[in-house]
């Protein structure tokens, strides 16, 4: 049996302080207006923020066709890519592109969901999206 090491545990590679995490949950509850393409921002994220781990939720049927993806202003799908958020029933998705997995933000900006197929909303569903990020003090 062999073992490996990455970049971050050779002898010149010393552990390291300093680092915050934080995670952040944002809350939506649907409204009966909710449809196809529309965007909720559901966190703000700060300038130097790497983000590790994004998790969303629907309480319940957020419709019973509902397709999205989740990312931000610069790309729509940066975390989720299209897949379902409650369609038909309670849902738990999580980070699943390997373009947001360690994105570092240049700006502040927010985390969204991008409905791409939704059909008449369940009112009063809710929605819950936890972002946990990096950032180095």
């Amino acid at each position: 049996m062999a073992t490996f090491t990455s970049d971050k545990t050779v002898s010149t590679v010393q552990a390291r302080g300093g680092i915050d995490i934080t995670s952040v949950t944002g809350t939506y509850t649907v409204s009966a207006n909710l449809a196809a393409n529309d965007i909720i921002q559901m966190v703000k994220v700060p300038k130097g923020a790497t983000v590790q781990e994004l998790i969303v939720s629907a309480s319940a049927s957020v419709a019973a066709t509902s397709t999205g993806e989740v990312g931000d202003g610069g790309d729509t799908d940066r975390f989720v890519s299209s897949g379902s958020i409650g369609g038909g029933a309670a849902s738990l998705s999580r980070l699943n592109a390997a373009t947001g997995h360690g994105y570092t933000y240049t700006d502040e900006d927010t985390i969204d969901i991008k409905f791409t197929v939704q059909t008449t909303p369940t009112t009063g569903a809710v929605l819950k999206l936890t972002a946990i990020y990096t950032l180095q003090s």
